[in-house]
């Protein structure tokens, strides 16, 4: 029997949030390498086309972004002389309770977060979890986990993966990887944005900047693959394409520029009979982004 596995996105705490087309791209692609021997569910809190969006609270400009739903919450003391108001971001919290009562349990849950200060939305998630489906076992990624790996550990998941090395959860869910499968895009029921990266990490070493902790090398993706994501992007009917790359102008003959002209190329199969748009966004990476 297949494993079920959950894959989460949680909410955002912090005063103020927008969506710049912010998906959980590097936890649909490592799901994606288990494409076919698993089964699996998503929850993103973050979704604004989820059917549970209060009635009303979906406002999208041309470009597909917009105000997240949200509700007053209670400010951390450290941010105590800051006068804002601090919130939560995302579904309401009942939503999640009432999707696990209704579709659990599963063998095991995925959780990724891109900030290292939304942990408090982590929390929540893992909360909830060890509450309704207690025996789930629960996974934690992405640049918080790799960053923060101490302060990870202490939010109780049953492993925490750091950094690139995905071995530690192929032998937890005890999985054989097919890294040519493509990312779980169709979990959404509605898909309008998605994310393509052409490439990993960035050239550079600014300090002040925490891509050369999570990417320690900059390398390419191949071309085709790169290609193939954005054609199965447009077979769902997305709208908007988000690059994630941290360095996407970087060399662009030999990088961009290939691409776009391979775009132009083959038309990507769809492209001629659906609106598409290329729309460059910066966005923390978490999993394998």
């Amino acid at each position: 029997m297949k494993p079920r596995i959950l894959l989460v996105n949680p909410p955002i705490y912090d005063f103020s949030a927008y969506d710049f087309w912010l998906k959980p791209y590097g936890m649909l692609r490592v799901a994606g390498f288990l494409r076919g021997q698993s089964d699996f569910r998503l929850f993103d809190y973050m979704d604004r086309l989820d059917t549970r969006v209060p009635p009303g609270r979906y406002r999208a400009d041309s470009w597909g972004r917009g105000d997240y739903c949200s509700e007053p919450a209670q400010k951390p003391s450290i941010f105590a002389g800051v006068r804002r108001q601090f919130r939560r971001f995302g579904l309401p919290r009942e939503k999640f309770q009432t999707f696990l009562k209704s579709e659990g349990p599963f063998d095991f849950t995925l959780i990724q977060n891109g900030m290292t200060y939304w942990y408090p939305g982590v929390q929540e998630v893992i909360a909830n979890l060890r509450a309704l489906s207690p025996k789930t076992k629960i996974i934690l990624g992405g640049v918080y986990a790799t960053i923060c790996a101490s302060h990870a550990h202490s939010l109780g998941a049953d492993l925490v993966v750091e950094g690139l090395d995905l071995n530690p959860l192929w032998r937890f869910v005890e999985l054989e990887p097919n890294e040519n499968k493509l990312p779980l895009w169709d979990l959404y029921p509605r898909q309008k944005t998605g994310v393509l990266k052409l490439a990993d990490g960035c050239p550079f070493r600014c300090t002040y900047c925490s891509v050369p902790q999570v990417y320690p090398e900059f390398h390419l993706r191949p071309l085709d693959r790169s290609l193939a994501e954005l054609e199965f992007l447009i077979s769902l009917g997305t709208e908007n394409v988000a690059f994630y790359d941290d360095a996407l102008l970087y060399r662009p003959e030999h990088i961009l520029k290939p691409f776009l002209q391979d775009v132009l190329k083959r038309k990507c199969k769809s492209i001629s009979t659906r609106p598409m748009r290329s729309t460059l966004a910066l966005s923390a990476p978490s999993w394998l982004n």
